[in-house]
């Protein structure tokens, strides 16, 4: 089952730069990070990203990591958590509007 995500805006600034990252090498893969693990996400379902008030990215997924620390190619943070997500096939989407939220959501529409 897909999940959907917000951007915080704190994170626009990155997150761009890690879209443009990506367009340019399709071989990286974007990592989200979670507090805790979405039960009903799959390998091969896609991840959606809320950026800027409405749902405009998604990822599939390729791998999930259980207590894990990766370290950002784009920032050179090093992010840890309880579970995080990689994906490729990053597509650009006209999705609908949406507020921004922590955690994830499953995706509705």
């Amino acid at each position: 089952m897909d999940i959907v995500v917000a951007v915080p805006k704190s994170e626009y600034e990155n997150f761009a730069k890690e879209v443009e990252e990506i367009k340019q090498d399709p071989e990286l893969q974007k990592v989200w990070t979670l507090s805790r693990i979405p039960k009903e996400l799959k390998l091969g379902s896609r991840m959606h990203f809320v950026y800027d008030g409405r749902v405009a990215y998604s990822v599939r997924v390729t791998n999930i990591k259980k207590d894990s620390t990766i370290k950002c190619e784009t920032t050179g943070r090093t992010w840890g958590g309880r579970c995080q997500v990689f994906g490729d096939d990053l597509r650009e989407e006209q999705g609908p509007e949406m507020r921004a939220f922590t955690g994830f959501r499953y995706r509705r529409w």
